[in-house]
């Protein structure tokens, strides 16, 4: 139990040393995109949401699990004014909170309407919501959780089910995106959801 201390001040000072590297884009908020002040703090909070997450990321003892994280962070990002439509596969992996880091397996995720709307199709939990380029170089998400026995929602139908975030290109090969979503609601302090086109 002693070590515990120290593991988690090399953790944050390591995040501390990555960020600058990591976070090369910024994502801000469209004025078209009809956000609650609530999720508007939530926008405001994006790099301390992502810098914590990713500090309690690397308190994990699953070395898989953190290497997954660092091929989605360490490249950089590319930017991007529209994401292409079609079938990604898509998966969630959730920083910090309950665990310091927990990824899931892989499910079906679509683009749609010109880049303009997407959705997780399959998993006891979904999304659905709408991006808009966002001056930083990335994308912006607003949209809602749901459950896979309910329909899809609308965003801020359900305060507690509202979701806003970043998505961004991921640099190099293989091509993959990540869907930031800062502080959720539930279990953790920054999620991510990876998506890799199909084939």
């Amino acid at each position: 139990m002693r070590n515990i201390p120290a593991r988690r001040f090399a953790a944050l000072l390591l995040a501390a040393v990555l960020m600058p590297v990591v976070s090369t884009l910024a994502c801000q908020v469209p004025d078209a995109a009809p956000i609650t002040p609530f999720d508007g703090v939530r926008m405001t909070g994006f790099e301390a949401a992502r810098s914590r997450g990713l500090a309690e990321a690397l308190l994990s003892e699953n070395a898989a699990d953190r290497a997954l994280v660092s091929t989605l962070f360490a490249p950089g990002e590319t930017p991007i004014s529209q994401m292409p439509d079609g079938n990604y596969r898509c998966r969630t992996i959730k920083l910090g909170g309950l665990l310091p880091l927990t990824t899931y397996t892989q499910f079906a995720c679509t683009v749609s309407n010109a880049g303009a709307r997407i959705e997780k199709l399959t998993g006891s939990q979904r999304f659905s919501g709408n991006l808009l380029p966002s001056d930083g170089g990335g994308l912006f998400y607003w949209g809602a959780l749901h459950y896979g026995d309910e329909t899809a929602m609308d965003y801020s139908a359900d305060p507690e089910r509202s979701q806003v975030g970043c998505l961004y290109k991921v640099a190099g090969k293989p091509v993959r995106y990540r869907l930031e979503l800062p502080f959720p609601r539930f279990e953790s302090t920054h999620d991510v959801i990876e998506m890799v086109p199909t084939r």
